[in-house]
């Protein structure tokens, strides 16, 4: 009789069936294989492989390329605005359809954010939380929203499938916070590409 083996870890035998399939995997990829070597099918291996890849490749050109794809929300509003608008506490403030920056007034009167929508035009701006309006920034075509709960919201268009959006929470509510809001997303459209 041998010494009995110590009892594995909780954690260890949650890992167990993962280094299992690891194991099994790296046993079918062993050169150890008895018998005589034949060349392989190459045919039946290229559209094996095609067929596992194929989904994945399919569906990425249908997307184009965002001009926004490398763009940082929290760049988009210069030091000069920041001091003037009195914006400290930079945070990110990222979603998983969007990439947004928020900044807190001083005197906490109010909250700017901006998002970038890599995949979403102004033709998809959400109008649930109230209707918005046409309106042009720095040349571009854009939407006004005075949404509920005294949200101003620019959407300001870079592509057909991408835009910025700029939104002021003030405690004064609209008639504050729409003023913010369109200084900064001027200044934020004369640095879109």
């Amino acid at each position: 009789k041998g010494t009995p083996l110590p009892t594995p870890a909780p954690r260890l035998l949650l890992a167990l069936p993962a280094t299992i399939a690891l194991a099994v995997t790296l046993a079918a990829c062993s050169s150890d294989t008895p018998g005589t070597p034949l060349p392989e099918d190459t045919t039946t291996q290229a559209t094996s492989s095609t067929a596992r890849t194929s989904p994945r490749t399919t569906s990425k050109p249908a997307k184009p390329d965002s001009p926004l794809a490398h763009a940082d929300p929290c760049t988009l509003i210069p030091d000069t605005l920041k001091t003037q608008l009195k914006l400290v506490k930079e945070r990110n403030d990222d979603t998983s359809s969007a990439r947004g920056c928020l900044w807190s007034h001083a005197e906490s009167d109010y909250t700017v954010g901006i998002t970038i929508r890599n995949t979403q035009g102004v033709s998809e701006f959400d109008t649930s939380l109230g209707a918005a309006t046409d309106i042009t920034i720095g040349g571009r075509p854009a939407k006004l929203q005075r949404a509920r709960g005294d949200a101003c919201v620019i959407a300001v268009s870079v592509t057909d499938t991408a835009r910025v959006d700029v939104i002021t929470v003030a405690n004064s509510g609209h008639e504050q916070g729409c003023p913010i809001s369109t200084q900064v997303a001027e200044v934020v459209a004369a640095q879109l590409p």
